[in-house]
């Protein structure tokens, strides 16, 4: 590209922070890159894989073998079955904690990675051609894939300990999208700090380890409100991903539809987070390759 077509942009005509605020802006840019995503998604998991002897197969092993640890660990070494889960099967405690999981890892791996996207893919960064917005949402994709087939494991164990899978499980990709839509808005932020603050990223994993413990991932959101107070659920629950979990287990393990106030709620929430985040990013975005 021509050096002298490209207009440099100052902070007096920067576009303002509200414009990035709109729906329309960020599904149009979604759409306008989305054979991009799609490929870079696929591409970074051949690439993860790309020697090893199982390839593919290790996202199918490792969730099994997460299984078989909160199995032995959580159920039949701490005796959590009865007095936590209030369930008589250790498998199915393991099941209940894997699911929880599984969509924790969703939020974790990608946070995890956030503060430094834009230092890793620097080269993008400085080619002001390439639409860096859709970098936080290829490690999301990626981290999706992997989880769908963790689930995919869990219909296949659940076909083995009861005969069959509750009709309810059709309400799980619900329960998908307002996970994707607050994990987007909060790699967002995360990404454009880890430009500036490079102190996020110690941050960031410390600050995981505490959301793994108020997710309801190793222990049911009744458990947390009954050792403490009835009047805390409603600040647990300002926790996104414990409700989202809370309502796969609803639909996936028990059987029953979700608890349509909370997925609301977390719909409403989770687009709100993604549309802030999307704005912070995008508006400061033309600085990063100043810094980088």
């Amino acid at each position: 590209m021509n050096s002298q077509n490209i207009t440099v942009i100052s902070s007096k005509n920067r576009i303002p922070f509200r414009r990035y605020l709109s729906p329309s802006h960020l599904v149009k840019q979604i759409f306008r890159y989305r054979q991009l995503l799609g490929q870079s998604i696929l591409w970074e998991i051949n690439d993860r894989y790309r020697g090893s002897a199982l390839g593919i197969l290790w996202a199918g092993i490792i969730p099994l073998v997460r299984l078989a640890v909160f199995t032995l660990i959580f159920s039949m070494l701490l005796g959590g079955k009865k007095v936590v889960w209030g369930l008589d099967s250790d498998l199915e405690v393991g099941m209940m904690i894997l699911c929880g999981f599984i969509l924790f890892n969703i939020f974790a791996e990608s946070i995890g990675k956030a503060p430094r996207l834009m230092w890793i893919n620097k080269t993008y960064v400085k080619n002001i051609a390439f639409p860096i917005e859709i970098i936080p949402l290829i490690g999301i994709g990626v981290a999706v894939v992997h989880s769908m087939i963790g689930m995919g494991i869990l219909i296949v164990l659940e076909l083995f300990k009861s005969g069959s899978v509750s009709w309810t499980i059709i309400f799980l990709p619900l329960l998908y999208l307002p996970l994707v839509f607050f994990v987007a808005g909060i790699s967002w932020i995360i990404a454009a700090l880890g430009v500036f603050y490079r102190d996020v990223n110690n941050l960031i994993q410390s600050l995981i380890q505490v959301f793994f413990l108020l997710s309801a991932v190793i222990f049911p959101l009744k458990r947390f409100t009954e050792a403490l107070s009835d009047q805390l659920e409603w600040v647990l629950r300002l926790n996104l991903l414990a409700t989202i979990i809370e309502n796969a287990r609803r639909v996936f393990m028990e059987g029953h539809p979700p608890d349509w106030f909370w997925l609301n709620i977390t719909f409403i929430s989770s687009i709100g987070v993604m549309m802030l985040g999307y704005a912070v990013f995008m508006y400061y975005k033309r600085e990063f390759a100043d810094v980088i």
